[in-house]
């Protein structure tokens, strides 16, 4: 008998394993196949709460424009140029490029990599895996955990949730193409009359 639980511990414990390895791979899959492409663009749907709305971005390096509602932002690898066009307002900021949120940084919405997330495997099946993403010890990440759907026949992303103190984002990817053209860069004088608001 004790041998029988033995064998059942070490049978528990290769099956934490693997599916740690498992979402792992999935993580490095999700990140080569965007990394293989110079430029891309991904149409996405937020819904938060009562918000919902469609939207869409282009990068290409380290630059991309992403335009949601009556918003747009401009980026490249220093300067974020976040549009209100509603209250016709430019906010300029430093781009935060530690950030894994695809409204706040594309570049690495999809790279979860490294040491700053623990990954662990929810649920495959149907040619489709959950792989969730605890912040690791010493990550202040606000999103809090977050949650990559995956579509492991073409290793493309289905969705994203991130878990803000509770409060949930939900981020639907519609569509990944590769870039054709180039990435628009700001132009100042395209927003004469905004007001410029400067957190540099």
């Amino acid at each position: 008998m004790r041998r029988f639980l033995v064998l059942i511990a070490l049978a528990a414990g290769i099956q934490a394993v693997s599916a740690a390895g498992r979402a792992t791979e999935i993580l490095e899959k999700l990140a080569a196949g965007f990394r293989a492409m110079p430029g891309y663009s991904v149409d996405f749907e937020v819904v938060a709460g009562d918000y919902n709305n469609r939207g869409s971005y282009v990068l290409e390096g380290r630059n991309y424009y992403l335009a949601l509602a009556d918003a747009e932002v401009f980026a490249d690898s220093v300067i974020r140029y976040e549009i209100d066009n509603r209250r016709r307002e430019v906010t300029v900021t430093e781009v935060d490029a530690a950030s894994r949120n695809i409204l706040n940084n594309p570049v690495r919405a999809f790279d979860f990599l490294g040491s700053e997330y623990v990954p662990t495997l929810v649920s495959e099946a149907g040619g489709c895996a959950v792989v969730r993403l605890t912040p690791a010890a010493g990550n202040d990440s606000p999103a809090g955990n977050v949650t990559v759907t995956v579509d492991t026949a073409t290793m493309r992303p289905l969705s994203l949730s991130y878990d803000y103190d509770g409060e949930q984002v939900q981020i639907s990817v519609l569509g990944v193409a590769p870039l054709s053209g180039h990435v628009r860069v700001f132009d100042r004088q395209a927003y004469a009359g905004y007001e410029f608001i400067d957190f540099r």
